[in-house]
């Protein structure tokens, strides 16, 4: 059985095999007769007949493929077999993209926290951003690494440019890396628990870019997306350092989008200018907020947790592994299946409007699409199963 957390979603391949030729449902034939035999006992099947072994209870029904698993009115099983193995959900690779700039070392209101006077960085250690949103983030992580294949990228990332992200990633997106974020952001936090490493710039625009690149060198074909977790707008414009880069920023959210990788947008203890700025990345990353503003605006360590909780939902699509087909004889193939939620046909949609489809030409993997698919997400539709038709000559 797999398991997910959207719902305790359970989701089974059933494989329906056996000596069948066919798989449609055939009326009964008289009482007693085995077709293309002749008449003997109730279940039984005459010489030469197809309707069932002598006693088997059959009443000289046509072998079928029963796809829903279940007896006829007779009470007769009418399966030809059924093997079951296991359907794997895929689950979403999250790339958390995080500012690890100087203003990450401010307090939640924005206080510096020192005595160096203007123009000292702020350095308020326990008390920083960064400090309280460290642990609401490994904590998550931690709570959600068996559904979601987690990533981290630091922006700004090197020590050699403010304004130049990298296209590597601290912990490149992979299964059970809760311990491996947790250490490089570790690595990142100074002693007294504010940012290491961090310059007073903020390079939105090159971290997009730098994630997009990224995503793009990985070959997995699971649905990817970006944790954009910043404290403020972007300040890297091409113009020169410092300079305000809020378009460039949000055509580099949009460019991501555009590569298949929607962007959720989290803004640190943020407001006035940088709810407009934050808002227009949101809604060009393509999983805004509902409301205002559209970016998830996030004060304390709760808030985070929450967010990126909602995120998680967000990004939990309706991806299911239903490939290779069991047998390779040719009795199965994974271009025959039947699939089900709770044991209601789900029917293919190419439309993508309300049913399943293939993900890619190779058939390994189907998405559900529209209501079905939020029924999966909320738990309404707990069970998925695939049924792989067998045929038999």
């Amino acid at each position: 059985m797999g398991r997910s957390t959207a719902g305790s979603l359970t989701i089974v391949a059933a494989i329906a095999l056996g000596g069948c030729s066919g798989f449609k449902r055939a009326s009964a034939s008289p009482a007693g007769k085995g077709m293309g035999g002749t008449a003997g006992a109730s279940g039984a099947a005459g010489a030469g007949g197809i309707g069932g072994a002598a006693g088997s209870g059959r009443d000289g029904m046509i072998p079928i493929i029963d796809l829903d698993g279940g007896a006829d009115s007779t009470g007769a099983d009418r399966n030809c077999g059924e093997k079951i193995k296991t359907a794997t959900r895929i689950p979403p690779e999250l790339l958390i993209l995080l500012d690890r700039s100087g203003s990450m070392n401010e307090d939640i209101s924005g206080g510096t926290c020192n005595d160096g006077g203007v123009g000292v960085p702020a350095n308020c250690g326990a008390t920083s951003k960064w400090a309280w949103m460290v642990p609401a983030i490994n904590q998550v992580v931690m709570e959600t690494e068996a559904d979601v294949n987690w990533g981290l990228k630091f922006f700004p990332d090197n020590t050699t440019n403010s304004c130049n992200v990298s296209t590597t990633a601290a912990v490149p997106v992979g299964a059970g890396n809760a311990g491996a974020i947790a250490s490089a952001i570790m690595a990142s936090t100074s002693a007294n628990g504010g940012v290491m490493t961090g310059y007073n710039n903020t390079p939105t625009r090159s971290g997009m870019a730098g994630a997009t690149t990224y995503l793009q060198s990985v070959t997995t074909t699971n649905p990817k997306f970006i944790l954009l977790a910043t404290d403020g707008v972007p300040t890297c414009s091409a113009l020169g350092v410092g300079g305000m880069d809020d378009a460039a920023s949000e055509a580099a959210v949009a460019a991501a989008n555009t590569a298949g990788f929607k962007t959720f947008v989290v803004g640190i203890a943020t407001g006035g200018s940088a709810d407009l700025t934050l808002s227009r990345l949101a809604n060009a990353g393509g999983l805004p907020r509902q409301g205002t503003p559209s970016y998830y605006s996030v004060s304390t360590a709760a808030d985070l947790a929450a967010a990126v909780r909602t995120f998680i939902g967000a990004a939990n699509t309706c991806t299911f592994q239903v490939g290779p087909a069991p047998t390779d004889d040719g009795t199965t193939d994974v271009n025959r299946i039947v699939v089900y939620g709770d044991g209601v046909e789900i029917k293919i949609d190419t439309t993508h409007t309300n049913g399943y489809d293939y993900t890619d030409s190779t058939h390994q993997s189907i998405e559900v699409h529209g209501p079905q698919c939020d029924q999966i997400k909320t738990g309404a539709i707990k069970e998925v199963r695939v049924n792989f038709i067998c045929l038999v000559p």
